[in-house]
């Protein structure tokens, strides 16, 4: 499936949202090419704002959300960006080009 801005994220946000995946334990976001990767995955999780964001440099931070971490990345000269989305039933990848879930329960 190819991603065509937030519209094309939808049916991943609807998965993460029906449970397959579990209960999400951590996510990971690394963004290159002016991509907004925290902006999606706050779509993709319907989730509040992060209750804390500890800055590590080099473009990496931590963030904590309720029941979750988040690793954040922005790479210097990364083209591509992402998402991964670990759950206890299965994990969501999402890329440019798509998304993919990978796991038994979904």
């Amino acid at each position: 499936m190819t991603i065509r801005g937030w519209a094309g994220l939808a049916p991943a946000r609807e998965l993460v949202r029906s449970g397959a995946l579990g209960r999400i334990v951590f996510c990971r976001a690394f963004q290159g090419n002016g991509r907004d990767s925290l902006a999606a995955l706050q779509f993709l999780l319907d989730a509040p704002p992060p209750v804390s964001v500890t800055r590590h440099g080099a473009g990496r931070a931590t963030l904590r959300y309720p029941g979750f971490i988040a690793s954040f990345e922005n790479p210097r000269g990364l083209e591509e960006y992402g998402i991964v989305i670990c759950g206890s039933h299965a994990t969501l990848a999402v890329k440019r080009n798509g998304w993919r879930v990978f796991g038994h329960e979904a």
